[in-house]
């Protein structure tokens, strides 16, 4: 934080602004000498990456149990170079389930000596169902590495091969059912029902129309109420008209409240990363407003352990039904056709 780094200056001496902002802090450490363990700790109080990464859930398409995931992960464990600052932990828990953290170090040596290098870590959970392992991991290239190593650990000592299913609507490009994607997710939460549409994002097809191809000032707020009050992206006319124009949902944030009238409202967010090609799909838990007497606190406060995992649980389960559902459609169309 910002507090911590002036009062690293101060220490040397050194007294500036409290309305600097932190990079320019950052630059004014770096022009000081320090030794490596006062480099080491300056190190960990700037490191640039926001650790609220979004999550997503894939899933290995195999049997298996813990005692073959932990096989599979204690092999790409020796592949790890420490000099490289690289390291995996593995927790194998009383549920049959398996936990590996994978610590590492991102290099950009076009930044100053204190940002050159970032200590990361990715944390990736691995539960063996009784015909695939559902995973859950931050939505990065590095746990990707990770998982497909995995993947393929496991399919030597299973001696198959194992496919892997993850959520993308690569294949379908009907602005219709991308947008009809996103819908059938944010109803599709268990014991909830949609009280608020907080944000929506459009993208356009990068097929879109030649005569058409001058961006366009999409006012959200007709989307926004449009999907609040529940209009299908089938029949409201608003949806219509951006479909034709291959415009498609590709980002909303909304909140839900539980459909007994009893419990806090959760706020959720769902993205594709890869928004024209909608492939890599996110989501990130905003937050929750503590229900009281006439509604809920405006004040937004940080899930717990035991609500993210709930909330994980019904975000992944509804966006398979989603996607599913917009497969279904697509296969319905084409025999159609």
């Amino acid at each position: 934080t910002a507090a911590k780094l002036h009062e690293l200056l101060l220490n040397r001496g050194v007294f500036l602004s409290p309305e600097l902002d932190k990079e320019i802090l950052i630059e004014e450490i770096s022009k000081l000498p320090h030794g490596f363990n006062e480099l080491e700790h300056i190190k960990k109080l700037v490191k640039t990456y926001d650790p609220r990464e979004s999550t997503t859930s894939v899933s290995f398409q195999t049997s298996t149990n813990q005692a073959e995931l932990k096989s599979a992960a204690e092999a790409l464990k020796k592949t790890c170079s420490p000099s490289k600052g690289q390291s995996l932990n593995i927790v194998a828990k009383k549920d049959g389930s398996l936990t590996v953290e994978y610590k590492y170090e991102e290099i950009d040596l076009s930044k100053t000596a204190l940002r050159q290098i970032d200590k990361r870590n990715v944390i990736i959970e691995l539960r063996p169902g009784a015909d695939k392992v559902e995973v859950r991991m931050p939505q990065n290239p590095e746990a990707k590495k990770v998982i497909e190593s995995l993947q393929n650990e496991l399919s030597k000592i299973k001696s198959e091969p194992i496919e892997r299913f993850e959520i993308s609507l690569l294949a379908i490009t009907d602005p219709t059912l991308r947008s009809q994607f996103f819908q059938e997710l944010m109803n599709g939460l268990r014991g909830y029902e949609t009280d608020d549409v907080t944000k929506v994002e459009l993208n356009r097809s990068t097929d879109a129309s030649e005569d058409e191809d001058k961006e366009e000032t999409i006012d959200t707020g007709f989307v926004k109420k449009a999907v609040l009050n529940g209009e299908g992206v089938n029949s409201s006319a608003i949806f219509s008209q951006l479909h034709e124009k291959g415009y498609y949902i590709g980002r909303i944030a909304w909140s839900s409240k539980p459909t007994s009238g009893i419990g806090d409202r959760i706020n959720v967010e769902a993205f594709f990363k890869d928004s024209e090609k909608c492939c890599d799909f996110a989501y990130q838990i905003k937050g929750i407003n503590n229900q009281k007497e006439d509604g809920f606190n405006v004040t937004i406060r940080a899930a717990t352990a035991q609500e993210k995992k709930h909330i994980s649980e019904l975000i992944e389960s509804a966006a398979e039904n989603a996607y599913n559902i917009i497969i279904g459609s697509e296969v319905n169309e084409d025999e159609k056709g």
